[in-house]
């Protein structure tokens, strides 16, 4: 991937008919011994809390 392609969502179990999946990571850095491979933060329990944290607020 080039520039521009940072932030871009992983959706592994993605449902293209409803658009409904679980994201896990987003695009973010590259190595130079690894040119075909791009690597990102994995979301794990701490980002599915904060997930559902901020969608049981009345924040508007």
């Amino acid at each position: 991937m080039t520039g521009g392609a940072s932030g871009g969502p992983w959706m592994p179990n993605l449902n293209e008919s409803t658009g409904l999946g679980t994201q896990n990571s987003v695009n973010s850095f590259k190595y130079n011994f690894a040119p075909n491979w791009m690597f990102g933060p994995y979301f794990g329990n701490e980002a599915q809390a904060v997930y559902q944290a901020a969608q049981n607020t009345n924040a508007v």
